[in-house]
């Protein structure tokens, strides 16, 4: 029987990775164990078990509300929202400013929309501000404004690039507040929020097995020369 070998410079390169802990999610809202019908919204722990606001091993403020793609708030009104995959996506229930997130994940970025809810034009939030923390000391801010190119409808969502929080360190969770237009309910809606480890590192185990593994090449180095 042949055995598989590697070679010292490949065990160090696969030592080298293979150690790290890898976290990369994607928070699609498309996996949940109980969506709602497609045609409908729900708060955001009642779509897993035992009520759960954890999703993707991160913590969802109460005020996330999932919302199926043919959702509309009147039979007569536009659809609530567009999600950028899949069928299903998120919202800020009541139109509601300062949901919160909590993790150590770094978010590297998410797609947001404008929601026109009754189909006014002046309705929902045209704006979405979000704000990592440590606790309540805020770290950083991305600011970006959320186009209309459709009055009255829903909006196709737009990447909001927030990888610069990956020069933050202490991350602890994140905020989401909003501009609210005229005097509707000042909405906004999300789909494939994206995270990425924080400093990912060798453990303790891997990193003696790192060491050995350049001790081997150093030797067989020696050999050759």
């Amino acid at each position: 029987m042949k055995l598989f070998t590697l070679t010292p410079l490949a065990l160090c390169a696969a030592l080298c990775t293979g150690g790290a802990s890898q976290a990369a999610v994607v928070a699609t809202f498309d996996d949940l164990a109980f969506p709602p019908a497609l045609d409908s919204a729900t708060g955001l722990q009642y779509t897993n078990a035992f009520n759960s606001l954890l999703y993707q091993g991160v913590s969802w403020d109460a005020d996330f509300s999932v919302v199926g793609d043919a959702y509309r708030v009147s039979a007569a009104g536009p659809l609530f929202g567009i999600a950028h995959s899949g069928h299903y996506f998120v919202t800020n229930q009541s139109g509601h400013s300062g949901l919160t997130i909590s993790t150590g994940l770094v978010l590297t970025g998410a797609w947001f929309g404008r929601n026109q809810y009754y189909g006014f034009s002046e309705g929902g939030a045209d704006q979405v501000t979000i704000v990592a923390l440590n606790g309540t000391t805020e770290l950083g801010a991305v600011v970006f404004d959320l186009p209309e190119s459709h009055p009255g409808q829903p909006e196709p969502l737009s990447f909001v690039d927030t990888g610069s929080f990956g020069a933050l360190t202490g991350i602890t969770g994140y905020r989401i507040d909003r501009h609210e237009l005229g005097t509707q309910a000042g909405h906004w809606v999300a789909d494939d929020f994206q995270f990425d480890a924080v400093g990912a590192v060798p453990e303790p185990g891997s990193a003696a097995l790192l060491l050995a593994g350049l001790a081997l090449l150093a030797a067989r180095t020696r050999r050759r020369a």
